[in-house]
């Protein structure tokens, strides 16, 4: 998710400087509503810069022109460029696997798997990684927690058998009974 915003962003802050090199009103409301509808995956780049051209043409014709350039060669560098490296750097796969990925995903299943295409990648490198340590014989000598990998059996791991101390607060509060 953190890999589709910070491709919205990109997108909101280039239109709003296009428009405003353009002279366009209302840029930030524009941008905003390009960066919001980057969010809706396959048509939302598309009725984002439609509302913006819209909005450039009632301003003036080149005005107009400029954006429609603009977010012809930005869904270019989009779809080709951020998508796959910013996507490969927040799921951890490569921009090849994430690109493979929305290709089949859009080719077998439609729409719906163009939604779900990198996270299934994700979740079969995973699988498919366990797969291959198990066959050269390199498991984990025990599960591990978090990104740092730190062991269960560690004094620093999260113990999941007590409650929370958030929650037991909750618990302590005035008018609560256990």
């Amino acid at each position: 998710m953190t890999g589709n915003l910070l491709i919205s962003a990109i997108a909101g802050t280039l239109t709003y400087i296009v428009l405003w090199i353009m002279g366009v009103p209302y840029k930030g409301v524009v941008a905003l509503f390009v960066a919001f509808a980057d969010l809706i995956p396959l048509v939302g780049a598309t009725l984002g810069a439609v509302v913006a051209i819209a909005v450039a043409a009632l301003h003036s014709l080149p005005a107009a022109v400029v954006v429609l350039v603009f977010f012809v060669v930005y869904q270019q560098a989009e779809n080709h460029l951020l998508q796959p490296v910013i996507m490969s750097r927040t799921v951890q796969l490569s921009a090849l696997t994430v690109t493979i990925a929305i290709l089949l995903g859009v080719e077998l299943l439609g729409f719906l798997e163009a939604l779900l295409a990198i996270p299934v990648a994700g979740i079969l490198h995973v699988i498919g990684r366990d797969l291959y340590d198990g066959y050269r014989g390199q498991l984990k000598p025990e599960p591990t927690i978090g990104q740092q990998e730190v062991p269960m059996s560690s004094p620093t791991a999260p113990d999941r058998s007590e409650p929370s101390p958030a929650l037991d607060a909750q618990d302590r509060a005035p008018g609560r009974s256990r």
